[in-house]
């Protein structure tokens, strides 16, 4: 069985990817305030069966529902291999 990585009262510090994504909410910073939920995910592609781990997480007044320990991950780190280029400056 995996682990997940977060906890509740972690902080997410958003990156430019992680800001562009949540536009127009203007938060810089989440907080982790519930999870992990264990959820279990079959590609309707391939067949394959998968578990991960997802958390609410507020950011400014807003609650994000159920949001992959992944894409928590991503929305912190611009140098993440999986986000689009061209998001390292984004005007204010």
């Amino acid at each position: 069985m995996s682990h997940s990585l977060l906890n509740v009262g972690d902080l997410v510090i958003l990156s430019a990817f992680g800001r562009a994504v949540v536009k127009p909410n203007t938060a810089k910073v989440g907080i982790i305030v519930a999870g992990p939920y264990e959820k279990d995910y079959i590609c309707a592609k391939t067949g394959l069966y998968t578990k991960y781990f997802s958390y609410d997480v507020m950011l400014g007044t807003e609650l994000l529902k159920e949001v992959p320990e992944d894409f928590i991950l991503r929305m912190g780190d611009d140098e993440h291999e999986d986000n689009p280029r061209g998001l390292e400056e984004i005007p204010d």
